[in-house]
């Protein structure tokens, strides 16, 4: 209104009676003057009261209101990335039409991608581990500290029983694996902490003593942290906050740290990289060893791949998919110094079939009609060239049934990229026995003309291409005139 009636700060200055210092922090949404101070305001712009606290925005500010109203902000809290709330404030003041039009555009966006299913926050917790290069070197001391003072014996794998009883004596937690069961309701729950004068973590009693343990040393994490904003439900739907999400990683990479001693972990793989051959067998003893399952094994390599082996051209994959289904999806990723995926988080094209993360899902499925209580764990691993950069990925993938959601199967992928700090680290990399896969990232951008596996039709390709061939000839066109 200042601005609409061409008047300066120090012209409302001497019209209000009011400081210019006062009026700007109130138009940088530092002050927020009471009642007294909006009808000064009110009078020296000529406006009734009514309109400086009217609670209806017009239909095109409307949009930011909503933005400021939503829980965007306490998802992704400004100051963890260094920006200012109040510079938004005042961006909005000077410019709202335009910041209206584009948050409008950006909510639009977000009902059709990632983000209409994931909120910012878990965006940005995948960046920030990118960021961090997956490594957290202020939670691998506080681990070694740990196991320390509870005299942890590192050469021997962690239990499920010891866990519990740290939890028990030193944190007076105690664990119930059988109050959850007897509501249907929490049947996908995997465990809930209660805090009170008697602390209890109730454990789902379906999942495997290797999940149990993780879930053991996450809660040890939060009390020995001292972690106080955190979600009291072990869920992934059940996360408010970016900070209960930051410090839902932390607490799951203390846990995973603990679980697989870093010393001995990196042992083991060097021994696990050396050999000639690629051997199925070796790395599912080194994950029985550890008391872990794929996931943990895998995310624990990303850990510590890029700062003790060089290797930091790496993708990690978890993909989903119900029993005698040909629909598969990517609920996880991680991407270290590549952009190569097989089609984008969360996207409603065909993920290549040609992927070793499907092909053990397919082989699963094959298991379990032969034999329906099977329970084992099918492992996979092939070179995926992508066909447009020809990078190369040493994909190692690993299909299991999910213990808590029934008839749903997943698997995990860690792919490497081929370069030479690779082949120098990783002895069985071109193991001739080891397939050769030309792959893609959805059938919709694919124009393989061969592809037996395809299940969609290049829709997404032909129209990059039909409008790439448009766009060069009104170029030609253009220049010949021009001549």
């Amino acid at each position: 209104m200042r601005q609409d009636k061409n008047l300066s700060l120090s012209a409302l200055s001497e019209q209000s009676g009011l400081s210019v210092s006062y009026i700007n922090e109130i138009e940088s949404g530092k002050k927020y003057p009471k009642a007294d101070k909006i009808a000064v305001l009110a009078e020296a712009l000529g406006v009734s009261y009514d309109r400086l606290v009217s609670l209806k925005l017009t239909r095109n500010l409307a949009p930011l209101g909503d933005f400021l109203n939503s829980k965007i902000l306490d998802q992704l809290p400004l100051d963890h990335y260094g920006i200012d709330i109040n510079k938004i404030i005042i961006l909005m003041a000077n410019a709202p039409l335009q910041l209206s039009a584009l948050v409008t555009t950006l909510i639009e966006m977000a009902k059709s991608s990632e983000l209409s299913q994931n909120n910012f926050s878990r965006t940005a917790i995948r960046t920030y581990k990118e960021f961090n290069e997956n490594y957290f070197e202020d939670l691998e001391q506080a681990v070694q500290e740990f196991a320390k003072t509870i005299k942890l014996n590192n050469s021997l794998s962690v239990k499920y029983n010891d866990l519990k009883k740290i939890l028990n004596e030193k944190f007076k937690v105690e664990i119930d694996e059988n109050r959850l069961s007897n509501y249907s309701e929490l049947s996908e729950v995997r465990g809930v902490y209660v805090p009170g004068k008697s602390r209890k973590l109730l454990i789902n009693n379906k999942l495997t003593d290797s999940q149990k343990t993780f879930l053991a040393g996450k809660e040890i994490a939060y009390q020995h942290l001292n972690v106080n904003e955190r979600s009291n439900v072990y869920s992934s739907t059940s996360v408010d906050s970016f900070d209960q999400l930051l410090n839902n990683l932390r607490a799951s990479y203390f846990s995973t740290a603990l679980m697989l001693n870093k010393e001995n972990f990196i042992k083991d793989l060097k021994k696990f990289f050396a050999n000639k051959n690629w051997d199925s067998k070796i790395l599912s003893g080194l994950i029985k060893k550890y008391n872990a399952t794929p996931e943990m094994f895998f995310q624990r390599i990303t850990n510590l791949a890029s700062k003790f082996f060089g290797l930091n051209g790496y993708f990690f994959l978890r993909f989903t998919t119900k029993e005698n289904s040909n629909d598969y999806g990517l609920n996880k990723e991680l991407r270290l110094n590549t952009f190569e995926n097989p089609g984008g988080y969360q996207t409603t094209e065909h993920y290549c079939r040609r992927w070793i993360s499907i092909n053990v899902l397919k082989q699963l499925d094959r298991e379990i009609k032969k034999k329906k209580k099977f329970d084992g764990l099918i492992i996979g691993v092939q070179v995926s060239e992508f066909y447009n950069s020809k990078d190369r990925y040493f994909s190692m993938s690993i299909a299991g049934r999910n213990k808590l959601l029934e008839g749903i199967n997943t698997s995990v992928t860690l792919g490497f990229l081929i370069n030479d700090e690779f082949k120098n680290r990783i002895i069985f990399w071109n193991d001739q026995k080891i397939p050769l896969k030309i792959v893609n990232d959805t059938c919709e951008k694919c124009v393989i003309s061969d592809c037996k596996e395809r299940v969609a039709s290049p829709i997404t390709a032909e129209q990059h291409i039909k409008y790439t061939n448009t766009k060069a000839t009104l170029e030609k066109l253009i220049d010949e005139i021009r001549d």
